[in-house]
């Protein structure tokens, strides 16, 4: 099985990247915000007090089990818009990854790093302000991001962890997306 995860930063452009890279009649797609966004747009005010539902979690673990077997069955790579978000997601899924009815698996994580001052930007022009949702979510959303590299070193030099990690970490010039490095 290969999965593609797409992390970034609040504003940096994820789902861009997944469109300009994945052709979508070649992957299977896993959209968290799309998903329960779609499923629950009747709490669409409710969200505004945080950005996730405390019963979002294991509706998002399993659809997510469900894509991993699906993708594994009919060998379609899975590619995660925005999961693992922070390291509980990302332990959750190191360990479904590792079940044995999946067999060799590969995760290719791609990292779309962008500077404070431009996810502000940003998120200002997406939104047409900053206001304390929008401003706790960026902190938020850079603080799950170093707290995820972080986790994927460790997972990464684990030499019992049987999952095929790499990481391609891109910069962002005029719109576009450049390898900058690349680990295995």
């Amino acid at each position: 099985m290969i999965q593609h995860c797409v992390l970034g930063q609040a504003g940096s452009g994820k789902s861009t990247f997944i469109e300009k890279i994945f052709p979508r009649d070649e992957f299977i797609f896993f959209s968290v915000g799309n998903i329960l966004r779609e499923m629950f747009s009747c709490l669409k005010k409710k969200q505004r007090d945080n950005n996730v539902w405390e019963f979002a979690n294991p509706l998002v673990y399993s659809i997510y089990k469900h894509c991993c077997w699906i993708s594994n069955k009919y060998e379609y790579p899975l590619v995660t818009d925005g999961f693992p978000r922070n390291t509980t997601q990302l332990s959750h899924m190191n360990r479904y990854l590792t079940t044995p009815k999946l067999g060799k698996v590969s995760v290719c994580i791609h990292m779309l790093d962008i500077s404070e001052e431009e996810q502000i930007k940003r998120i200002n022009n997406r939104n047409s302000g900053i206001d304390d949702y929008q401003a706790k979510r960026i902190k938020q959303s850079r603080d799950d991001f170093n707290e995820i590299l972080d986790a994927l070193e460790v997972l990464m030099e684990d030499p019992n962890n049987n999952i095929n990690y790499e990481i391609k970490w891109y910069n962002q010039k005029n719109g576009d997306f450049i390898l900058d490095r690349h680990y295995k």
